[in-house]
């Protein structure tokens, strides 16, 4: 997750936002909350609206997280542009890494058992019920990615025309666009059929950490490429609109039909079943072209569509980090009430959703206010942001900007604490 700019350096030297990528961002954060409150929801559709709803679920979780941590790649490319590799490496471990220790120890209450979380928080691969950081492994995986492949970064910074760069220019030049259709794909391929049968791979951990870590590298990549990336999505937009559709079905079909256990999952070697049989090696082909397939069909038409300014995408882009941090705290809270009073699947999503983008976004509006609290929700700037912000932006009286210090510090302290013991107290009732 980035927040800096979104530029790309054009072949004229001149500079241009690309929004595209800004909305984007906004866009799959959205969708990853949505879909935590949707699969984590108590009761599950049945009848005519079964098999619609595992289908979307089943395809969008394919490529959600890929695409994400394709953005996230860009996003590095956009933060080191203006810093040398001590600043890229000291601004990850600040904006990734402040969030992530004070989620661990304070938002999952992790500080209660500080030895062990401790020891979980430096274990590789604990599994995802003994993993402190909940849904922020996206984070930790992301601050390791990111600390990892600066030596990689930077190299490719320092030389934009070195051998790196060249291949992938080559790459994207290939006739028909085949090098982006076909090259990350089988990479991501060779990954899976070489790790995935050993262990089941569960929320970037085992085989999917490398296989995240190829998708954050090439979205790297991709956008240090310039005009090449942009006008290779060009070249693509019609064939993959409609592969792309068709493969989803026959991707959804062929899960069904296999008759392995975890073979998009991994770890099927632990139920007795040969590592390298044929239909496992089609199972992880067909899913890494899955995956790739939905990123580059978002990625072409978000290039075409919405690569425009607009009022909301500045402010909807500050917020993703905060919202993303909290979101699961308000998911579980109201999944919960929602239970209680027994509301079924679609009236939960109807009066859900917006209930729940209205309390993420009312909880970043208050700790937004918060100067010293802010790094610790990944959001930039302190108090000369602050200052710029209602009530603080309607009166210069310093006095009046203590009080508001104080009230909206207090709120936010107040926030923090409700909802950690809202947590706990969900926890002792399972």
């Amino acid at each position: 997750m980035q927040g800096s700019p979104n530029v790309v350096i054009l072949e004229s030297n001149k500079s241009i936002r690309r929004y595209d990528i800004d909305w984007l961002r906004v866009i799959l954060f959205g969708l990853l909350i949505w879909f935590h409150f949707a699969v984590f929801y108590f009761k599950q559709p049945e009848g005519i609206f079964g098999l619609p709803y595992f289908f979307v679920v089943s395809v969008m979780h394919q490529w959600r997280l890929a695409a994400l941590f394709v953005i996230s790649g860009m996003g590095t490319a956009f933060a080191l542009r203006k810093r040398t590799w001590k600043q890229y490496v000291k601004e990850r471990l600040t904006r990734l890494g402040l969030p992530l220790l004070f989620t661990v120890y304070i938002l999952f209450f992790g500080i209660l058992d500080f030895a062990e979380n401790t020891v979980l928080l430096f274990s590789i691969f604990p599994g995802s019920e003994n993993m402190p950081y909940g849904h922020l492994w996206f984070v930790y995986n992301l601050l390791i990615y990111s600390i990892v492949l600066t030596p990689i970064f930077y190299h490719v910074k320092t030389n934009p025309n070195g051998s790196i760069m060249r291949l992938m220019r080559r790459i994207l030049r290939m006739k028909s666009g085949l090098g982006i259709l076909i090259l990350p794909p089988v990479i991501l391929s060779i990954n899976g059929i070489l790790l995935k049968p050993w262990e089941f791979g569960e929320v970037g951990m085992w085989w999917e950490f490398p296989r995240y870590m190829i998708y954050f590298l090439i979205g790297f990549l991709l956008i240090s490429a310039k005009n090449d990336y942009f006008q290779s999505l060009e070249k693509i937009r019609i064939p993959i609109t409609i592969i792309t559709p068709l493969l989803a079905i026959f991707w959804f079909i062929f899960i069904i039909l296999i008759d392995v256990p975890y073979v998009m999952e991994g770890g099927w070697v632990n139920e007795g079943y040969s590592p390298f049989s044929l239909k496992v090696i089609i199972a992880s082909i067909l899913q890494s072209f899955h995956a790739w397939f939905w990123c580059l069909l978002i990625f072409t038409w978000a290039s075409k569509v919405l690569n425009k300014p607009g009022k909301y995408v500045s402010y909807l882009n500050e917020s993703v980090y905060a919202t993303y941090i909290l979101h699961m705290h308000l998911t579980i809270i109201l999944i919960v009430i929602l239970a209680i009073i027994g509301i079924g699947f679609l009236p939960a999503m109807i009066i859900g959703t917006p209930v729940l983008i209205f309390g993420v976004l009312a909880c970043f509006e208050l700790v937004k206010r918060a100067s010293l609290l802010r790094p610790l929700f990944g959001i930039k700037g302190g108090r000369e942001k602050v200052l710029e912000l209602f009530p603080y932006n309607y009166t210069d009286d310093k006095s009046l900007h203590i009080l508001f210090n104080l009230i909206f510090h207090t709120f936010a302290l107040g926030l923090i604490v409700v909802l950690t013991l809202l947590m706990i107290g969900i926890d002792n009732l399972e």
